[in-house]
Formats: C-alpha cells, sequence, structure tokens
C-alpha cells in the first residue's frame, strides 16, 4: 500500500508535486506552537489564565484568516497568498521569544494565527486550480498526506528540540516555513489559477440562488462532522485515561492505527473510489464516521476502541477529499475561493467548539457522552445529506467526470 501511494504522489502533476513537498515542510516545521503554551508557563511564569487568553488568539487569529481569504483567493494567485503569509509566520516567529506582557502576546499570537491559517484555504485553491475534476478527490487526498505526516513530525521533532533549548522552536520553525515558501516562490505553478472566463469578476455571493442554496447545504452538513473529528485530538487522551481508567498504551494505540491506516490506505482509497460520485462517497463516509463515534462512546475495552478507530478513521480517510471536490464542484469559478475559504473557516469553528461541547456533555460523569452525541449528530447529518441529494436546490447534478456547468434557468441572486 505505501509503495501505490509513492506512486500515485510521484504520478501528480508538477504543481501538485510541489505543493506536496512544500505542505510537507510548512507542516513538519510546525513546532512551536504545540509547545507554546508550556513555554509561556515554564519560561515566563504565566497563569494559566493568561496563557489560556494568548493561545485562544491564535485560534482567533486563525478563523480570521478563513473569514477573510476569499478577498485575497480569485484576485491573487493561491500561491503568493501562501508565500505571504509564511513570510509573516516567520517573521512574528522570530519576534514572539523577545516579547513580554500578555497584550504583546496576545497580539502576535493574533497575527501568528492568521499567518499560519492563510495557508490552507489558499493551497486548497491550488489544489483545485491545478488538477482536473475527475482527480480532484486524489489530489486532495495526497494533500491530506502531506498535511498529516508532516503534523506528525513536527510535534515529534519539537518535542525532543523543547527538552534541550526552548528558545530554538521559534527560530527552527521559522527557517523550515522560509524554506517552504522559497521552494514554493521557485517553482509557482506553470498555469494561470482558475480564475474563470475572460472578464468574469471575482464574487462574494454565488451569482445563482441555487449556487447559495447548495454551498451552505453542505457547509451545515459537515459541520458535525468538523466538531466529531476534532474530538480525537482534543479528547481522546482524558477519556481513555481519565474516563474509562485505561493504561496510558491505549491511547497511543488508538492513535498509531489512525495514523497508520490514514499513510498506507488513503490515497489508494480515494484512487479506488474516483470515479464514485460525490454524494455516494460522502454517505459512506458520514456512515463510518457515526458508526465509529458512537461505537467509541459505548465500550470501554481498549482492543476494541482500537478496532472502532478503523470505522472512523475509514470515514476520514472519505469524507475530507470527497467534501473539498464536492465544494469544488459544485462552486462557479468566481465563489469558488470564497466557499473554499468559508469551507476552512467551517473546519476551524469545528476545532474550537469541540473542547467546551466535550467538557460540558462529560461533565455529569458520563465520558461516552460526547462521542455516542457526536456519532448520532454525523448520523442525523446523514439522514440529511439523503434528503439534501433529492432536490437539485440543495444539491449539485453531476456528471462524471464532468466540472459543474451551472444551470441557465436558475434565478440570479439579489
Amino acid at each position: 500500500m505505501f509503495l501505490s501511494t509513492l506512486r500515485t504522489v510521484r504520478g501528480l502533476n508538477r504543481d501538485l508535486r510541489t505543493l506536496f513537498v512544500v505542505t510537507l515542510v510548512f507542516r513538519a516545521g510546525t513546532m512551536a506552537f504545540p509547545f507554546l503554551a508550556a513555554y509561556l508557563l515554564g519560561q515566563h511564569r504565566y497563569g494559566a489564565a493568561e496563557v489560556g487568553v494568548v493561545v485562544g488568539a491564535f485560534g482567533v487569529g486563525a478563523l480570521l484568516a478563513d473569514l477573510s481569504a476569499s478577498v485575497f483567493l480569485g484576485r491573487i494567485r493561491p500561491t503568493l497568498v501562501m508565500v505571504a503569509g509564511s513570510v509573516v509566520y516567520a517573521a512574528v516567529l522570530t519576534v514572539v521569544p523577545l516579547l513580554s506582557g500578555v497584550v504583546p502576546l496576545v497580539a502576535a499570537a493574533l497575527l501568528w494565527g492568521m499567518a499560519y491559517e492563510i495557508y490552507t484555504p489558499a493551497a486548497y485553491s491550488q489544489v483545485v486550480a491545478s488538477s482536473p475534476a475527475e482527480e480532484r478527490k486524489i489530489a486532495f487526498s495526497c494533500n491530506r498526506l502531506a498535511i498529516n505526516l508532516g503534523m506528525g513530525v513536527g510535534p515529534a521533532v519539537g518535542g525532543l528540540l523543547f527538552a534541550v533549548a526552548p528558545l530554538a522552536l521559534f527560530y527552527v520553525n521559522a527557517v523550515c516555513v522560509l524554506v517552504a515558501a522559497a521552494v514554493l516562490w521557485a517553482r509557482q505553478p506553470s498555469g494561470a489559477p482558475e480564475r474563470g472566463r475572460a472578464g468574469e469578476r471575482v464574487r462574494l455571493v454565488s451569482s445563482t440562488a441555487h449556487g447559495e442554496t447548495r454551498f451552505w447545504t453542505i457547509f451545515c452538513l459537515a459541520l458535525p462532522v468538523h466538531v466529531a473529528y476534532a474530538l480525537p485530538p482534543i479528547l481522546l487522551s482524558v477519556y481513555v485515561i481519565e474516563g474509562l481508567g485505561l493504561p496510558a498504551y491505549w491511547a497511543s494505540a488508538v492513535f498509531v492505527v489512525n495514523a497508520v491506516a490514514i499513510v498506507l490506505f488513503e490515497v489508494p482509497l480515494n484512487k479506488a473510489m474516483s470515479g464514485m460520485s460525490h454524494a455516494r462517497s460522502l454517505l459512506i463516509g458520514f456512515g463510518l464516521a457515526a458508526a465509529g463515534f458512537t461505537l467509541m462512546g459505548l465500550t470501554a475495552n481498549g482492543f476494541v476502541l482500537a478496532l472502532v478507530t478503523l470505522l472512523w478513521t475509514g470515514g476520514e480517510m472519505i469524507v475530507f477529499p470527497a467534501l473539498l471536490s464536492y465544494v469544488s464542484h459544485l462552486s462557479d469559478r468566481a465563489v469558488a475561493g470564497r466557499n473554499i475559504s468559508l469551507y476552512s473557516a467551517g473546519a476551524n469553528i469545528g476545532f474550537i467548539a469541540a473542547p467546551q461541547i466535550g467538557v460540558a456533555l462529560s461533565a455529569k460523569g458520563a465520558p461516552g457522552t460526547p462521542w455516542l452525541v457526536a456519532g448520532l449528530t454525523v448520523s442525523a447529518a446523514f439522514g440529511l445529506l439523503l434528503g439534501a441529494r433529492s432536490s437539485t436546490r440543495t444539491w449539485c447534478p453531476e456528471e462524471p467526470h464532468q466540472p459543474h456547468r451551472p444551470h441557465r434557468e436558475e434565478a440570479p441572486v439579489g
């Protein structure tokens, strides 16, 4: 399977291979933020509340970047947005170790979050611009592979570096980001980004009523999925160790099963499903996610938890490339940047909301409740998806291997 994945990545076109390498370096270089709280608590002796405010400012900045990205994407090449964001990101990293006081740190963290997160919607837009519609699921799955590999390597190396020289984290992170930006600048895409036909202006609202209803339908249906998949990185360790009273190695086992499955199977799986409709792919992904998270909340056996992980990991491998591919499919070229940016914001909202929801649901001595609720909510989204796909107002009709063309009979917005 690994060789199949490697062949698929090598078979990508030049622009997508460059983006894969750059994303891998960018994410692997993300070493400082996972240890920001520990750095502030240990090196500067700030209180927990002050650290929470600084770390929270990073999340707010990331959300603002997603919401504002549509202003840039479509007007500016995605690669230039990524390069500019990376340069600002590196500059902030070099300044943070020199700051003292909560207010300057909050301001820096806000800018840091914006510069870091602007890369994501820009990279998604570049995938859309560099891949034909029929290969987009595979392209997005390769992009996710680069993200997952990088985010696995970065914190691991960062932990070793933090133990020896905490300040070095910021500078090594900055160098990695600048290397990624330099590679991207040196190997800019050979083709122009998709900006639509000559004379077509970039819009912040779809040109058709159906274009709006279709996007907001999938945006809302995806929110339960974003919240559900934010639970494992945030609550899994606490759930397994404190909630279920299991040894810590079972939490590690779940993370290992998830990571190994994604690295080995995500790209081949999406390659095998490339001819499947978006609706069917999403229904399979939603179904696996619903079953997996529901069973996570019903078992207290470590071995069973590891097995159940394969279910929701299977859903993860299918649903996220399919969601991104479908969002690009339904989007008129003039609003493609806006839709990709808002989709990224939805993922960020899920990640921000998951800790509060999880803590609230497990507060009364029922540690499995967040997982059960996540599974049931995704099940409800599964049912709504079945209904949504039956109407052209809420679902974009698909032709195999053909990009979407707006219907002439649709009523214009405004």
